[in-house]
C-alpha cells in the first residue's frame, strides 16, 4: 500500500471511529429500551413466524404479535409492578403506626415467647426497628421512581416501536452483521445462534421459572392470610436465583415464626407450598435448560448480579447473555486458530 492509500485509509478509520463515538452518545438514552426490544424480539421470533403465516404481510404480523407482547406480558407486568409498590407502602405505613406484622395470628397463644425474652428482651421491637428501616429505606426510593414515570413510559414507546421493526426487518439486519463482520460467515453464525441460545434461556428458562415460583409462593402466601402477598412472592422469585439456599431464604423466618406462635397449621402449609416452589424448578430446568446457557448456576448468579450493578435494571439479562458471548468466543477461539494454521501449511 503506498503512503497516500495508508494515509487516506487511517484518516477513513480516524473519521468512522469519532462517528461511531457521536452515534453511541446519541444512542446512549435509548438502549436499554433497544436491548429490551432486542430481547422480546428473539423471545417471540417462534410467535410471530406463526403469525407471519397466516396473514402473510410483515407489517400486519409484527403488528400483532406486539399486541400479544402488550397484552400477555407488559400490562400484567405494570399491574404486579404498581401492586408491588402499593403493598411495601402499606407494610412500611404499618410498621410506622405500630401494627403488627401478622395481625390475624396475634389471638394465637405464644408458648415460646416468655422463653425468648428471657435471652433477647424486647425482640419484637428490635425487629421492628430493623424492618421499618430497612422499608424506609426502599420506600424513600419509590418517590424518585415516580417522578421518572414519563421517562419510562417514553422508553416504552420507543422499546415497542423498535420491536416492530426488528420484527418486521429482523433477517436483512441479522445478514447485514453477518456481511458487515470480518469473521468468516461460519463463526458470525455461531456466535449469533449462542447469543440467541443465550437470550431464550434466560428469559423462557430462568426468567420464566422464577416468575412461576414467584406467582406459587405468593398464592400460598395469600391462601394463609400472610400480609402483603404480593411483596413476599416477588422476593421468592429472587430468592430463588440463590443457588442452593434458593427460597428458603424467605420462607424459612415465615414458617419457623409460625411454629414459634402456634399457627401450626399456617406452617404446615407453607412448608408444603415451599416444597411445591423447590419442586418446580428442579422438574422445569432440564427442559428449559437443554440448550443456550450451558454455565455453573454460580456464574450465572454472578453474572446477574453484576450485571445489576454495571447495565442496571437491564443487566439481569444483559449479564447472563454477556457471560455466554464470552464462552462463546472461547468455543471459536482454538477454531479460528486451527483454520489460520491450516491455511499457512497449504500455503
Amino acid at each position: 500500500m503506498n503512503p497516500s492509500r495508508k494515509i487516506e485509509a487511517g484518516f477513513f478509520l480516524f473519521l468512522a471511529f469519532g462517528t461511531a463515538v457521536v452515534v453511541f452518545f446519541i444512542f446512549k438514552p435509548y438502549l436499554s429500551a433497544l436491548f429490551v426490544a432486542l430481547v422480546f424480539a428473539l423471545v417471540f421470533k417462534p410467535v410471530h413466524r406463526r403469525i407471519l403465516g397466516v396473514f402473510r404481510q410483515k407489517s400486519v404480523a409484527a403488528l400483532v404479535t406486539l399486541l400479544l407482547l402488550l397484552l400477555l406480558v407488559l400490562v400484567p407486568a405494570f399491574i404486579i409492578g404498581f401492586s408491588i409498590a402499593d403493598d411495601a407502602q402499606k407494610l412500611y405505613t404499618s410498621f410506622v403506626e405500630g401494627e403488627p406484622l401478622f395481625k390475624n395470628l396475634d389471638t394465637v397463644p405464644i408458648p415460646f415467647e416468655v422463653e425468648i425474652e428471657k435471652f433477647a428482651p424486647d425482640i419484637r421491637g428490635r425487629i421492628s426497628d430493623y424492618v421499618s428501616g430497612g422499608l424506609s429505606f426502599v420506600v424513600s426510593r419509590f418517590g424518585n421512581v415516580f417522578t421518572e414515570v414519563v421517562s419510562f413510559i417514553f422508553k416504552t414507546l420507543i422499546m415497542l416501536l423498535a420491536l416492530f421493526y426488528l420484527l418486521r426487518e429482523g433477517r436483512p439486519l441479522r445478514d447485514y452483521i453477518v456481511r458487515l463482520s470480518p469473521l468468516t460467515n461460519e463463526y458470525d453464525e455461531r456466535i449469533l445462534n449462542r447469543l440467541e441460545d443465550a437470550v431464550v434461556s434466560v428469559v423462557k428458562g430462568r426468567l420464566f421459572i422464577i416468575i412461576i415460583q414467584g406467582i406459587i409462593g405468593g398464592l400460598g402466601f395469600f391462601m394463609f392470610s400472610i400480609p402483603h402477598p404480593v411483596l413476599l412472592g416477588v422476593l421468592v422469585s429472587l430468592a430463588a436465583l440463590v443457588p442452593a439456599v434458593g427460597v428458603a431464604i424467605v420462607f424459612a423466618p415465615i414458617i419457623i415464626y409460625l411454629f414459634l406462635v402456634g399457627a401450626t397449621v399456617p406452617a404446615v402449609g407453607l412448608l408444603v407450598v415451599a416444597s411445591v416452589v423447590g419442586f418446580v424448578d428442579n422438574v422445569l430446568s432440564p427442559f428449559l435448560f437443554e440448550r443456550g446457557l450451558r454455565v455453573h448456576p454460580f456464574l450465572i448468579l454472578l453474572s446477574i448480579l453484576g450485571g445489576l450493578t454495571f447495565f442496571g435494571p437491564i443487566g439481569f439479562l444483559a449479564g447472563p447473555i454477556t457471560l455466554s458471548l464470552f464462552f462463546a468466543l472461547l468455543d471459536i477461539y482454538p477454531l479460528l486458530f486451527e483454520g489460520s494454521g491450516n491455511q499457512n501449511v497449504s500455503h
